[in-house]
């Protein structure tokens, strides 16, 4: 029966690992949305919100490089095998080409958190010290903690990517797994014990902490590293950044930047025009949605190195059989969780009013409900167009962040409402058909 179960889902060990790394999010999730308003005032929700929207600021310092990382790697790794421990083993040009993808990423990497750290840390004591409502020693300590862990985060990131593009997608879930259930639960000990918002760093600081530890038991990357560097150098065999890499980074670099005012430009614009109150309830509200996201999207991103695979063999009927059962299982799941939300805040709302005092109204909730159906359908068709190392959503995106820009910044001049509805106009009539028309074109490619 589970067995059963299991196939009808297109659960294999990849996908049943990440569904249930982001399944945990949703449980957590709705733990911390029913502590927080328990154990937080209506501001300090506002600044537990806008805290991780503003550091959501992250991706203009990653810039798109570990989505790229986890697609060359993909295709590099499609032509090795599997040895004895896990080890890499193949051709030496492949192997080579992943250590080159580690190398590149780890310089960049370690260059981009420093000036993550500095921006955020100069950049957000500004705004938070002009906007907020708070005395500055209650936030000004989490803050810097959450900065320090979210540069460490950064700084690794890219490891972990070039992990899931060489097939180890499933270890790389289990990891976060238990990074997102220790920090959870530690962060739930921090509220009931009255730590306040600075229980903001647990989960952050947990993954910093763990992510370290991980690398360090689970040395894969660096023995082909120390094997490949035993070899002749050969330079055609290896990435270089400005052939290989740059070409697509800045393309996915500007769409992921785009993405920031796609997905987290709201609270912060909320923060500042309505005040920290209305951007708690909104952020409260988004922060679910995007817990339902992230569950919804794990049939897609689990098998992005397997799209890879099938793009470099020259698979294509392949890649579309995969393609059309994970998609059909992502926008089931999002479908079914967004409504049961929106449905369960209905209920809630008959029995006990106070709960939606710390949401925006149901009519916005409806609306949020769809544009994370519609985000996930993108998501998948972006998936899979850009498993061909190529980056075609740049103007989309740029185009779609710019109406949600500007229309989000009008709208919260008027009410939590009218922010809502020009997120939501600009994502259901520019950002999903457009991409669709773009995913038809690759759709139809024979090679």
């Amino acid at each position: 029966m589970l067995a059963r179960l299991r196939t009808f889902a297109g659960l294999d060990i990849h996908v049943l690992a990440t569904v249930l790394f982001r399944g945990w999010g949703i449980v957590a999730g709705a733990a911390t949305t029913v502590l927080l308003p328990l154990f937080l005032s209506p501001t300090e929700q506002g600044f537990y919100y806008t805290f991780g929207s503003v550091l959501a600021l992250q991706v203009f310092f990653e810039l798109g490089l570990n989505h790229v990382l986890t697609q060359l790697a993909g295709h590099s790794a499609a032509h090795l095998q599997r040895g004895p421990g896990g080890r890499l083993e193949g051709a030496l040009r492949w192997r080579r080409a992943v250590a080159s993808l580690l190398a590149l990423s780890q310089k960049w990497n370690t260059v981009m958190a420093t000036l993550f750290a500095i921006a955020l840390l100069t950049g957000g004591v500004y705004f938070f010290e002009r906007r907020g409502t708070l005395p500055v020693n209650e936030w000004i300590g989490p803050w810097i903690t959450l900065i320090v862990a979210a540069a460490i985060n950064l700084a690794l990131s890219a490891r972990l990517a070039i992990c899931e593009g060489i097939g180890e997608v499933a270890d790389v879930a289990k990891l976060r797994l238990r990074q997102s259930m220790v920090g959870y639960l530690l962060l739930w000990a921090l509220l009931l014990s009255g730590q306040g918002l600075s229980s903001v760093v647990a989960v952050p600081m947990t993954s910093a902490v763990s992510t370290v530890w991980w690398l360090w038991r689970h040395p894969n990357l660096r023995l082909l590293r120390a094997e490949v560097a035993q070899e002749p150098r050969i330079s055609t065999e290896e990435f270089e950044w400005r052939r290989d890499i740059f070409p697509l980074q800045w393309k996915i670099a500007l769409s992921w930047a785009s993405g920031y005012f796609i997905f987290n430009f709201l609270t912060p614009v909320v923060f500042a025009l309505q005040g920290p109150v209305a951007a708690g309830r909104l952020g409260l509200a988004l922060t679910i949605f995007s817990a339902i996201s992230t569950v919804g999207i794990s049939w897609i991103a689990a098998k992005i190195p397997n799209f890879a695979a099938h793009i470099a063999r020259h698979e294509r009927s392949a890649l579309n059989t995969l393609f059309d059962h994970q998609l059909r299982r992502s926008v089931g799941a999002t479908l079914v969780c967004s409504l049961a939300v929106t449905a369960g805040a209905f209920v809630a709302g008959e029995f006990a009013p106070k709960i939606l005092d710390r949401l925006p109204p149901l009519s916005s909730l409806l609306m949020l409900a769809v544009v994370t159906v519609a985000n996930g359908v993108v998501f998948a068709m972006a998936a899979y167009m850009r498993a061909h190392k190529e980056e075609p959503l740049l103007l989309q995106s740029m185009v779609t962040a710019a109406l949600i820009g500007v229309g989000v910044f009008v709208g919260a001049h008027h009410s939590l409402q009218a922010t809502v509805t020009a997120y939501a106009a600009a994502t259901l009539f520019v950002s999903l058909p457009w991409c669709a028309l773009l995913y038809a074109k690759y759709r139809s490619r024979i090679s």
